[in-house]
């Protein structure tokens, strides 16, 4: 319902919403930065390049969130970012001429596009897109500059073109092998080499590389074979190192051998030459020789006008590793190798080298002229310490030096990367597992600086209530005897000790107005210590009065959980989570065990993720420090699950709340955690009243719904890890033929709560909600035919017993990536959000875009009219009267969300997180779906309903982001304070950004305009009043008394 209103009805429109918004005043300025913080974010790197050209110096990268930037090499802030979507990886990185060029495929369409950037300004240059391909891969496409950096090279699908820088349009495209994924191209003078892993074929079902080489001029194929039998582009066996002086070359071994082979580009046969690595580590042994591995040292190869060099590791027999840099060179058409230099790099070492045209140039010695120098850098974890080197061709290392790390924290190194500043200092960027990079230099005491980018990653979150502040009054009563903070008559008259004290201080400092007479400490951060540079010494351990700082503990899909504060963003801790040495990617986080007064337990935060493999991890983790509690407080079990819930039920052992995990197989099991006995016991005395469903995952064509049975006394007496419970299938939902799942979605903690089961009508009658916490939104893709244009189908569906509450169909709605559904439930309200389309018999002036959709459950549509029965139970035939309308959108959303207070007496707040990179909140009365079509009569005026609106307003004063650009918004979550008036929202995805919302208003919160001070003299002067004035009354009453 998307019509018009008449003029009179607009009128009313417009001052309705002005009454709606009206509690809404925005933000004040000098709240901006207080009650909010915004962390602008760029995900892990999968490509570091360094880049220095006159005046523009930086550090370039692409990340695995599709993010292109610059860094300022001297201290690690953003230059310049920009964002591909989702669904567009960036596949290559290429800088020249203070140009930037990157190659990224988008999925949805099966393209890719060829884009230029200023290094300088970040802006884009120009583009050029390729048609869609069926041979399109994600995982394949390079590309490189030519002809002078004029012109562009890409290998896109199954071909090559050549694209002109100054028209945008392509010059030839040539046709490769199409079954090969192409991942790297090579330029060498008149000749392009693209080179990707070979298709297996029953012939030979081997590994391989495919080499095809084309003429850059002329854009034909000169030749094209297969080399490397065995290994493949991105194989710890193979490189490809490329030198404008000595050629390009392919260097492997086969698994099982001891000798490297090296194949030169260009070749019209794949010929080779054989590389013994005693030539240069004669102390090897032939099992030292198995384990060897490779690495590409430089890291733009293009630049590279010395001799190639590459980077042999060996794990000798002795546990221990050496590296060792060799150095390729010809003499007399003879191809040699020399050893550079060779050092230990054990523990998770990396090593990198700088190319000769990027490094830090130095006066040659006996000539005036210059000639540029060459270093290798390594790094590596040892003993708790990073340690690094920097070698210029010797044995004896440049610069060096060593700082603490927990790798417990971040992972192990992954990456290193040598660089130099725009003053010609060196510096070393270590990059961890984590997404923790890290810039050593130098001379420095501690490192130069330092950015996390795991968060970037955030798959979860959940919030941590702290404990209330204790007085210091309280704390030395607990240092002296602990006994005394039991009593509650004690921590009372201790309270009061405090507050006189803390008044005292107050008055006796110029009621505020001098500042505090307690200097702030001026102590440094320890140094040379990375782990307390990263989080503080002193976790956050205590919240304040009203319940503003919390602690956000966020799961990744590195494996990083860490633990923010509410307040300001500082980081209280980080745990990476991992097994056999392989970060688990978090999937969910559960608070299982909270604060509790008088309790030394502590609070408890479970994980539940998934590992390389695929199998399903969890983890319990201190909520204050991230410590792994328990000496088996990580459990890795043989597969994965399909689904993890929290259990209403609590181990009374231990006090922690329980887990369940489903497993993926065809007869589900379920599984608890903590798996213990009493656990055990605690959950099969409730387990009669668990139900969980399956098959809401994308693409499925069933929902399942299951119970658990119950398990024996002897299974439960030895319950253990590995002890499971069985599951029965109660009922299955199939969707019509055709439809298949795109989204499900249950309530958030704490959603389906209301302070009132109805609403009040104008005429003082009571509509009653309907409010059922098993209630599921199912949304479906119909498929299009011949009968049928397709749409969406949406269907409310009991998690228990399976009934269909209700249905529709969206018969002009599509799907896509670009176009995806959204929905949140709060209370009796569901709200989606759809793309709208022109569709069949739609008429010229339909409306096209995103559309958002309200659906409200009421137990009948008579008013006064509800269930008698004294218990809601989801086998009862009660069906809800379902009121539905639709609106357009005011921006396409990312994700949607809603506020939580404690007591949900608070209107709450629907949050969109737009693609426009903010945080918007519009009230809940704009969603009611029983707004009229027609100016509204009295009784609806009393109730508060406004005119129905075809469109949602789009008020900048409900931005809650402010000037602030949230980019990538995936999820967004909310948790209430001890403040009714108040809600805490969270938004992340790639950015982060978190704030106060107060959608009625602050009514239980005195304004910032509040002056104390006048309160205090305004009390004092009435005090002073009457001790002045008792005597001179008293007095003329007796006056009065005697005449």
């Amino acid at each position: 319902m998307l019509g018009g209103l008449s003029c009179k009805a607009t009128v009313c429109t417009t001052l309705a919403l002005a009454s709606i918004l009206s509690v809404a005043h925005g933000l004040f300025p000098d709240e901006a930065g207080k009650i909010d913080w915004y962390r602008s974010q760029l995900g892990v790197p999968k490509t570091i390049l360094p880049y220095s050209n006159g005046d523009t110096t930086g550090i370039y990268a692409i990340t695995h969130r599709n993010v292109l930037a610059s860094l300022n090499p001297n201290n690690g802030d953003t230059i310049w970012r920009q964002t591909f979507g989702d669904n567009e990886s960036i596949g290559a990185l290429q800088l020249r001429d203070n140009q930037a060029l990157t190659l990224s495929g988008n999925s949805n369409y099966n393209s890719s596009a060829v884009r230029v950037w200023d290094t300088a300004t970040g802006g884009l240059k120009w583009e050029y897109v390729h048609p869609p391909s069926s041979a399109y891969s994600p995982v394949s496409g390079a590309a490189a500059f030519v002809d002078g950096n004029k012109d562009v090279v890409a290998a896109v699908g199954d071909s090559l073109v050549r694209v002109a820088v100054d028209r945008s349009e392509p010059v030839w495209e040539v046709a490769l092998n199409g079954t090969a994924a192409y991942k790297r191209v090579v330029v060498q003078e008149n000749v392009v080499f693209v080179i990707g892993d070979a298709p297996r074929t029953k012939k030979n079902d081997k590994p391989r590389l495919h080499v095809v080489e084309v003429d850059v001029g002329a854009g034909y194929v000169v030749s094209q074979y297969d080399v490397a039998d065995g290994t493949s582009i991105g194989s710890k066996r193979l490189v490809v190192i490329e030198s404008k002086e000595y050629g390009a070359y392919v260097v492997w071994r086969d698994e099982g051998n001891i000798i490297w082979y090296i194949h030169r580009l260009g070749l019209t046969k794949p010929m080779w030459e054989v590389f013994h690595p005693k030539l240069v580590q004669i102390e090897l042994t032939p099992e030292d020789m198995l384990t060897s591995t490779i690495t590409e040292l430089d890291v733009d190869p293009g630049l590279n006008e010395d001799t190639p060099r590459f980077a042999l590791t060996y794990k000798k027999s002795d546990g221990k590793e050496k590296t060792v840099v060799v150095e390729m060179f010809r003499t007399d058409d003879k191809l040699d190798m020399r050893k550079v230099v060779g050092f230990r790099s054990d523990s998770g070492g990396v090593v990198s080298s700088f190319g000769a045209s990027a490094a830090k140039v130095e006066a040659k010695a006996g000539d005036g002229g210059a000639s540029p120098s060459r270093s290798t850098a390594c790094a590596r974890i040892a003993d708790g310490n990073i340690s690094w080197r920097i070698y210029k061709d010797s044995k004896n290392a440049e610069h060096s030096g060593e700082y603490a790390y927990d790798s417990s924290l971040y992972g192990p190194l992954s990456k290193a990367v040598l660089f130099y500043t725009s003053a010609g200092e060196a510096r070393v960027l270590v990059q961890t597992t984590g997404g923790l990079l890290v810039v050593f230099g130098p001379g420095a005491s501690e490192p130069v600086w330092f950015r996390d980018e795991s968060l970037a990653h955030a798959t979860d979150m959940a919030f941590m209530d702290l404990a209330p502040p204790a007085s210091s009054a309280e704390h030395a009563a607990k240092a002296t005897d602990p006994s005394v903070v039991s009593s509650a008559v004690a921590r009372y008259i201790l309270r009061w000790v405090e507050t006189t004290r803390s008044l005292c201080e107050w008055v006796f400092s110029g009621f505020g107005l001098l500042g505090s007479s307690s200097a702030s400490s001026t102590k440094p951060a320890a140094l040379r210590s990375v782990s307390e540079r990263i989080a503080p010494s002193a976790p956050l351990v205590a919240g304040d009065h009203f319940g503003f700082r919390k602690l956000s503990v966020f799961g990744t899909s590195t494996g990083v959980v860490a633990a923010l504060s509410t307040q300001d963003g500082s980081r209280s801790w980080t745990h990476w989570v991992a097994t056999n040495g392989t970060g688990v990617r978090i999937e969910q986080v559960f608070v299982t065990r909270r604060i509790q007064p008088l309790s030394s337990a502590a609070a408890l935060v479970t994980v539940v993720g998934r590992d390389i493999r695929g199998r399903t991890v969890v983890a319990d983790l201190d909520a204050l420090s991230g410590a792994p509690v328990g000496e088996e407080s990580i459990h890795s079990y043989a597969r994965g699950h399909a689904k993890a819930f929290a259990l209403p039920v609590v181990d009374p052992a231990s006090g922690q709340q329980l887990v369940a995990i489903v497993s993926s197989d065809a007869d589900p099991k379920l599984r608890i955690w903590p798996s213990t006995p009493t656990a055990a016991e605690a959950f099969f005395s409730v387990s009669d009243s668990v139900f969980f469903d399956l098959g809401g995952k994308r693409g499925s064509s069933q929902i399942r719904g299951y119970s658990v049975e119950r398990s024996s006394e002897a299974d439960v007496a030895a319950w253990n890890r590995h002890s499971s419970a069985a599951t029965r299938r109660q009922w299955a939902f199939d969707l019509p033929a055709g439809e298949t799942v795109v989204s499900q979605t249950d309530y958030s903690s704490g959603a389906q709560s209301t302070a009132l089961v109805g609403r009040v009508l104008g005429d003082r009658s009571v509509l009653y909600k309907y409010i059922n916490p098993h209630l599921t939104t199912v949304a479906t893709q119909r498929s299009q035919d011949g009968n049928s244009n397709g749409g969406i189908g949406i269907y409310f569906v009991d998690r228990v017993s399976g009934r269909l509450l209700y249905s529709t169909v969206h018969a002009d709605a599509q799907v896509s990536a670009t176009r995806p559904f959204l929905a949140v439930q709060t209370e009796n309200r569901v709200v989606y959000q759809l793309w709208q389309d022109t569709i069949g018999n739609a008429t010229d002036n339909a409306a096209r875009g995103f559309v958002t959709v309200v659906a409200e459950l009421f137990e009948s549509d008579t008013p006064d009219t509800r269930d008698t029965s004294e218990t809601f139970s989801s086998t009862d035939l009660l069906l809800p009267n379902v009121v539905t309308t639709a609106f357009a959108a005011p921006e396409p959303a990312s994700a949607l969300g809603v506020t939580r207070t404690g007591s949900h007496i608070t209107t709450r707040d629907v949050l969109f997180g737009l693609r426009s990179r903010k945080l918007l909140a519009l009230p809940d009365q704009l969603f009611d779906p029983r707004r009229p079509t027609r100016p509204p009569t009295k009784d609806e005026q009393a109730e508060g309903l406004a005119p129905y609106a075809a469109s949602l307003p789009l008020d900048s004063r409900r931005v809650l982001s402010h000037h602030h650009q949230v980019a990538g918004i995936r999820h967004i979550a909310s948790a209430p304070t001890h403040l009714e008036s108040t809600a805490l929202v969270a938004a992340f995805g790639l950015d982060l950004f978190f704030t106060r919302t107060s959608p009625s208003g602050t009514f239980d919160q005195l304004a910032p305009s509040f002056s104390k001070v006048n309160l205090v003299v305004t009390t004092l002067a009435l005090v002073v009043g009457c001790l002045l004035g008792g005597p001179m009354v008293r007095r003329k009453l007796t006056n009065q008394a005697w005449a």
